[in-house]
C-alpha cells in the first residue's frame, strides 16, 4: 500500500479555513485531549510550540489512548510530553484529519 501524497499549501490553507468555520467549541462532543510539551521550535519557522502541532494547529483526539504513540515519539526527542484535556482556544486539527492529509508538519511555504 502506498502512502498518500502530501497536501499542497493550498490544501492545508483550505483545511484551516474549514476549521475556522466550525463552531467555537461550545458543543456536546465531550472532552478532547492533546499532548502538551516543553516549548519546541517549529521545524519550518522556528516559532516555539508547547503542544504537538501540525501546521500550527494543536493535534487533538477524543481519547488519551489515541495519542500514546505520538507522546512516545515526543518523549524520544526530549519534549517531555503530557497528555492533557484540551481546553485552550488555539486552532485544532483532529488526529484523524491530520492522518488523512498525510501528516503534514507545516502549511507555510517559504517565498524566495
Amino acid at each position: 500500500m502506498s502512502q498518500p501524497e502530501s497536501p499542497t499549501i493550498y490544501d492545508v490553507d483550505e483545511l484551516a479555513d474549514e476549521l475556522a468555520n466550525l463552531d467555537d467549541g461550545a458543543n456536546d462532543d465531550g472532552d478532547w485531549f492533546a499532548i502538551r510539551t516543553n516549548p519546541w521550535p517549529c521545524p519550518t519557522c522556528g516559532v516555539p510550540e508547547d503542544y504537538v502541532t501540525a501546521c500550527h494547529h494543536v493535534v487533538v483526539a477524543p481519547s488519551k489512548d489515541d495519542l500514546l504513540d505520538h507522546a512516545a515519539r515526543a518523549a524520544q526527542v526530549g519534549r517531555n510530553p503530557r497528555i492533557v484535556r484540551y481546553d485552550d482556544s488555539r486552532p485544532t486539527i483532529t488526529l484523524y484529519q491530520w492522518r488523512a492529509l498525510g501528516r503534514p508538519v507545516h502549511g507555510i511555504k517559504k517565498v524566495s
